[in-house]
This record gives structure tokens, sequence and C-alpha cells, in this order.
């Protein structure tokens, strides 16, 4: 069995605690973004620029993207149980060294080192599931764990702001260690290996890297991942141009956009909890076909109203052009996920999960950076990049259903 062949029939091992695996999740996506409140503070109390301080965000999605190469196969040659336990000890105390930073520069390593703790909740917790389940089983299992992609970013800021007005921006990265350090306990107490030893394979650099060369060549595998990044895409240019779309050029109240802020990932969360009661009674391709075509009409419906209503798009139209698009993420990303780890043996389950986040979170750092390049002069640059992003997993989805579909039955 290499990596980019189909897997074998096999008894799957007892599948973890889907609250467990949850948490695990939740843990890493709080602590995306829950400082962000406290970024002037951090500036201030830190006697550095407020540019400086932004760097914390990308300086965690770099490190994650690129912990989860290293992660994953850790998982493969070690076990998932062991991995996850390590990486939320790093996660615990990389916050704790976040919380007591003396400088911008530490605080920036300590955010890095936080990252690669805490990229393995998400890389292991899609290994265990590729471990325990098949088909439309693991995309139901799939569909929980995104909507806690989901939930974290949702609440997080709101809490960050609840602790910097109560306490100060250091007790967000307190509460982050306390949150690593319980999910933890629970791992320990609660979740059972899902790789038995005589599935294990040794990591050794080189046989890394070709396996990370023949999921490459596995075309089937890189379209799922790319379909996600993609797809999620919409969400990440959202987040780049919002603040100045919706608050500067329309004059939303911060309060507001807040409020809308929150608002969006409830849509995704929506379409990702239908997403897991679809597949009782739909194919997980088809799924993921209608999910990208709401992505893309999304992304229509956001470049037509900035050329058709010009100075006359509101708000809403906004928020409702990127709302459609945000419920099709939903339906997408679960289901290529599960679908991605499919075309792989148990034995590499931790390596494609690692490599399939890591174009997801690429394909994040790439779009941003180009939105947060483009001077916003109206909602319609915004449009261009939902669209553009949509566009692709459209296309992505259109390859898989009527092309490789085609291929894999021949």
């Amino acid at each position: 069995m290499t990596a980019a062949g189909q897997p074998t029939d096999r008894t799957p091992p007892r599948a973890p605690s889907l609250p467990l695996l949850f948490a695990m999740m939740i843990a890493s996506q709080l602590a995306v973004t829950i400082f962000l409140p406290g970024l002037p503070a951090i500036a201030a109390d830190l006697q550095t620029s407020l540019s400086a301080a932004q760097a914390l965000l990308p300086a965690y999605l770099a490190a994650f993207a690129v912990a989860q190469l290293v992660v994953g196969p850790l998982s493969d040659a070690f076990g998932r149980r062991p991995v996850i336990v390590g990486g939320l000890a790093l996660f615990t105390l990389a916050s704790i060294a976040a919380t007591l930073a003396p400088d911008i520069g530490l605080l920036l390593t300590a955010r890095a080192v936080q990252a690669c703790g805490a990229c393995a909740t998400m890389v292991v917790a899609r290994a265990i599931i590729r471990d325990t389940a098949e088909g439309a089983a693991a995309a139901r299992a799939m569909s929980w764990l995104a909507i806690a992609m989901a939930v974290g970013p949702s609440v997080a800021p709101f809490i960050g702001g609840q602790l910097v007005t109560w306490v100060d921006w250091r007790a967000t990265f307190a509460l982050t260690a306390i949150v690593a350090a319980l999910t933890a306990f629970g791992v320990l107490r609660h979740l059972e290996e899902t790789l038995p030893p005589e599935k294990r394979r040794s990591p050794r650099f080189l046989a890394e890297g070709l396996t990370y060369l023949r999921l490459f060549g596995n075309p089937v595998f890189v379209c799922y991942s790319l379909a996600v990044g993609f797809a999620s895409g919409a969400m990440q240019a959202f987040l780049t141009a919002s603040p100045i779309v919706l608050i500067v050029l329309m004059d939303v109240p911060p309060a507001i956009y807040g409020v809308c802020v929150m608002a969006m990932p409830l849509v995704y969360m929506v379409g990702s909890f239908l997403a897991g009661r679809l597949t009782r009674f739909v194919a997980v391709d088809t799924i993921i076909l209608g999910g990208t075509v709401f992505s893309a009409v999304g992304g229509a419906l956001q470049v037509g109203f900035a050329v058709l209503l010009g100075d006359a798009v509101t708000p809403l139209h906004v928020l409702g052009a990127f709302g459609i698009s945000n419920f099709g993420t939903g339906l997408v990303l679960a289901c290529c996920y599960a679908q991605a780890l499919s075309t792989v043996s148990p034995s590499y389950a931790g390596a494609a999960s690692a490599l399939s986040g890591f174009l997801h979170m690429g394909w994040a750092f790439v779009l941003t950076f180009a939105v947060a390049s483009v001077a916003h002069t109206s909602s319609l640059q915004f449009g261009i990049a939902q669209l553009a992003t949509t566009g692709l997993a459209l296309i992505t989805a259109l390859l898989l259903v009527f092309v490789f579909k085609k291929q894999r039955a021949a």
C-alpha cells in the first residue's frame, strides 16, 4: 500500500468521544484570535509599534502551517496519543511564556511555539477520525470538527475583549494556557490510542519527503485538499478586508462590526451541521459540488453588487453575499477533509492530514497577504478576492466529480 493508494479493508478501532475531539479543536482555535482586542494594549505595554504587535497573528499561522508537516508523520510513527499529549504540553508552556513575555520578540517567539503545539490538536484529530471511521461516517465526524473550527474564532474575540477590559491582555494568553492544560488532562484520562503499533512506520527525513511527494502525486487527494483551502479562503478575505470595507467605507460602528464578525461563522456552522446530516442521504462528492456552487454564487453576487450598485452598496449586501459563500464553505470543508484522508492508508493518515492542512493554511496566508496589499476603495476589491478563491473551489470540485471520479470508476 502506498500513500497514494486506496485503503485496504480493515476493522476500525473504537472511535473516541467526539466532544473530546471537539475540545481539542476549540483549544487551538481560541488561541488564534483571542488576543486581538488587546493589540493596542500589547503595543503600548511592550513599547513597540502596532504593526509589530499585529505580527502576532501571521507568526502563529505560519508556524502552525509548517509544524503540521512534522507533527503528522510523528503521529504516524509514535501513535496519536503521545503526539497530542506532547503538543498540548508544549501549547500550555508556550501560552504561559506568552503570558509572562517582557518584550515583543519573546512574545512573537512564544506565539510561534504555541502554534507548533496547538497544531497537533487539529492534525491528530483528523487522523484519529481516519483511523476510526470510513466514508459518510467520517464525513459526519469531520463536520463536528469543522463546527469547532468556527466556534473558536467566533467567540474568541468576544472573550478576549472581556478579559482585556476587566483584567489585561496577558489574561488572554493565561486563559489559553488553562484551556490547553484542561484539554491535556481530558486526553490523558479519556483518549485511547487509535493507531496500533503494527500500523506505525518509523520516521525518516528522506522517507517523509518522499511520502509528501507521493501524496502530491495523488491528484484526488490534492484536489480535495485544495478545495478546502479555496472555499475557506472567502473567510480569510473577509477577515482581512471587512474592517476597511464596513467600518471605514460604510461607517459601521465597531461594536456592530464585532457582532457581524461573530454572526458570519454561525452561517458556516449551519452548513457544517447540514453537511453531516446530508451524508446519510446524498453522496459526499455531490455535497462538495453543491457547497462550491454556493461559494461561487456568493462571490459572484459580491462582485455584482459592487459593479452594479457602486456607492449604493450597503453592509447588508456585503454580509449577505459573503454569508452565502460561507454557508458553502461549511458544506465543503468537513466532506473534503474526510474524502482526502480516505484516499490514503491509515499508516499515512497523519502525514496526509498534515499536508492537507498545510495546503489549506498556506493558501490562507497567500490570500490574506494579497488582500492586505490592495487599497480598498469600495467592496469591489474584496468581491474580486472572494470570487477568485470560491471560483477556484468550484473548478476543483468540478474536476473531482467529472474528471477524477470517472477515472476512478474506470
